[in-house]
């Protein structure tokens, strides 16, 4: 027990005797230590000295609340140099190319202000509207600053809708449509000019303004003011394809009018829906199997101021040893149009047959007492196979 109490006692003192000759031994000597130079977007200015410091003082986000569709604006950024060196501006890319600025000085004395002016053009169908540009400091801490802008978008004046469709309008009866027109800068919208771009059918149109309520114009998120405008078909349009463009100026667009397009078609009171080419009374039925037959509904639609004197009757069916076609009872739910029930029948076990190209087409031949379409014929293709 003694003995191991006595090394123990040796074991601590030559530790002690070991560690204050290494002490003495090298007390007045340096070490080497391995520095790796910091980037220099991270190097921090010698003690006591701040060096270079950006501040953006109004922002580096500028709202500029609202703003007209294609104009030009431009906000002015001040950038100064809190620092006690000077302070390097350089800018750099915008988000677009609507957008362009520049600084004022590139050199920033401390405790100096400069002007960084940021402009762009609203050019966007959106009714938001962002956009940014990088400005490169020599600020340390800072080496790109984000300036934005960003804001609504809105026309000085325009329509709930750019587009006025008609569908199947009856060449004898007149048709309406109508669309608000909005204006978000005066408290008055007067038309002060309109104008039917395309001449050859601007005799069938008529167009007419009168001003909303204030009740309708408020439903409208920042308009002011507003007018709805009336377009009238006139009886008697031809048929074919409807291709209009209404130009509008107005008290607050003077220079900048709105153009409205109106398109359609006029089609004949009697018209037929169904699969194949319609619009051309053309039906087509699917591959038929010999020992089921086939049986199609399709459907007369009329419309105009003669549907509820309009009758329809089946004169005759070719080949009549192929097929039967039936009316049914017209059906009159929609105030506007009466629809007429077609049903074409192959009957099972029919015999093999090819009526897939013109000239071999089965046909249907109606009479009607419309005034002016006293007869139509219905085209029909189909194929029975061996």
């Amino acid at each position: 027990m003694k003995a191991a109490l006595w090394a123990a006692a040796a074991l601590v003192l030559g530790s002690a005797i070991g560690f204050f000759w290494t002490h003495f031994e090298f007390a007045h000597d340096d070490l080497p230590i391995a520095v790796t130079p910091v980037a220099g977007g991270t190097s921090l200015a010698p003690p006591g000295k701040v060096g270079p410091k950006a501040v953006v003082v109004n922002g580096e986000r500028h709202d500029f609340g609202t703003m007209d569709r294609n104009a030009h604006e431009y906000h002015t950024f001040e950038v100064r140099n809190d620092g006690d060196e000077p302070l390097t501006l350089t800018t750099g890319q915008t988000t677009c190319k609507c957008t362009s600025f520049a600084a004022g000085n590139n050199t920033v004395a401390p405790k100096q202000t400069v002007e960084v002016k940021l402009e762009w053009d609203a050019k966007t169908s959106e009714p938001q509207f962002e956009q940014s540009a990088t400005l490169h400091t020599s600020d340390p801490r800072r080496r790109e600053i984000h300036l934005s802008v960003h804001g609504r978008v809105i026309d000085t004046v325009r329509p709930e809708s750019f587009d006025i469709h008609f569908s199947n309008a009856s060449s004898n009866e007149a048709a309406k449509a109508t669309v608000k027109i909005f204006a978000y800068r005066g408290n008055e919208l007067i038309v002060q000019k309109h104008e039917l771009l395309s001449a050859d059918q601007a005799g069938w149109f008529n167009v007419s303004f009168e001003p909303l309520s204030a009740d309708e114009v408020s439903q409208q998120p920042d308009a002011k003011a507003g007018v709805l405008m009336t377009v009238e078909l006139k009886s008697g349009l031809p048929i074919g394809r409807i291709d209009q463009q209404i130009r509008l100026t107005t008290n607050q667009n003077p220079d900048a009018p709105v153009t409205i397009r109106v398109y359609g078609d006029v089609a004949s009171d009697v018209s037929l829906i169904g699969p194949g080419h319609p619009e051309q009374l053309l039906i087509e039925l699917p591959t038929i199997s010999r020992d089921q037959g086939t049986r199609q509904t399709v459907h007369l639609m009329i419309k105009g101021p003669y549907r509820d004197q309009t009758e329809l009757k089946i004169a005759s069916v070719e080949p009549a040893d192929e097929f039967t076609a039936t009316l049914g009872e017209p059906n009159r739910d929609n105030p506007k149009r009466v629809r007429y029930p077609l049903t074409i029948e192959v009957p099972p076990n029919a015999r093999p047959v090819s009526r897939n190209s013109a000239g071999a087409f089965a046909q249907i031949r109606l009479t009607t007492t419309h005034p002016e379409l006293k007869e139509l014929t219905i085209r029909v293709r189909y194929v029975v196979p061996e």
